[in-house]
């Protein structure tokens, strides 16, 4: 409670609303071009649309949303001179970041669910209830898994949580993530991915893809939301025991 009292600021709930309306706004765009130019055809809207909603939503708007509080949850604490007070508390490590960690997968999965619900309300998508309901899943899954993921490199790279955060979403989630290897099997997105063609309507032609076999996984659903949700929690608890091992400084650059 404590430390949703302190996200609540001006721009903060700014930044939820950009969220939220991000895909309602892509979704009014791709409507107006269908209207102007050609409609989707109709065995491939819901595919089209499942994929565009998969992009916007789970990796765009729950990533951004959470990365705002998880990724400096540390950095701010140092910048604002209480980690000491925090850190001789006790258990004030621990509760500082599991409520970092809550209050980042409040706002991300808020904003997604809002905009998700706006967003494939208002399409033209067939199957808008399936699809609605894969998407809040996703988001729900996403927003616990990166939520872990930034509050562990915010951990480990304080002073410059931001960047490396974005740099290691870009090069591993991103790239690694699409590589066609044993080494995506370690990334939020496989997981994400390989739910997302068994819960949306896709084409057999999607699904039967050769190339869709190496960047989706063939196990059951529960396999893979076990192996998100054993991710997210060993980031989560790395990241309290680096918090608790590491010696952070509060003393400013130029101080010494």
């Amino acid at each position: 409670m404590y430390e949703w009292k302190r996200s609540l600021t001006a721009g903060r709930l700014a930044w939820w609303f950009v969220m939220a309306a991000f895909p309602v706004a892509i979704t009014l765009l791709i409507l107006y071009v269908q209207h102007q130019e050609e409609e989707i055809p109709t065995e491939a809207r819901d595919s089209v649309w499942s994929v565009l909603f998969y992009i916007m939503i789970p990796c765009v708007c729950t990533a951004m949303s959470v990365l705002l509080t998880a990724g400096p949850a540390v950095a701010s604490e140092l910048e604002q001179r209480s980690w000491v007070y925090l850190a001789t508390r006790p258990n004030g490590i621990f509760w500082l970041l599991i409520g970092k960690y809550l209050v980042a997968f409040t706002w991300g999965f808020t904003a997604a669910a809002l905009g998700a619900t706006i967003a494939v309300s208002i399409s033209n998508a067939d199957s808008r209830g399936q699809i609605l309901v894969a998407i809040l899943a996703l988001s729900f899954l996403s927003a616990l898994g990166y939520s872990s993921l930034f509050l562990l490199l915010g951990t480990i790279m304080p002073r410059r949580a931001m960047v490396f955060c974005v740099m290691y979403t870009v090069i591993v989630e991103a790239i690694f993530g699409a590589i066609p290897a044993i080494i995506n099997r370690g990334t939020f997105q496989f997981r994400l991915r390989s739910l997302l063609v068994q819960w949306v309507p896709l084409n057999e032609n999607v699904k039967d893809d050769p190339f869709m076999s190496y960047v989706v996984g063939e196990g059951s659903p529960f396999m893979h939301c076990f192996w998100l949700l054993t991710l997210a929690v060993l980031f989560l608890v790395a990241a309290i025991v680096i918090a608790h091992r590491k010696e952070f400084t509060t003393a400013a650059e130029g101080d010494v």
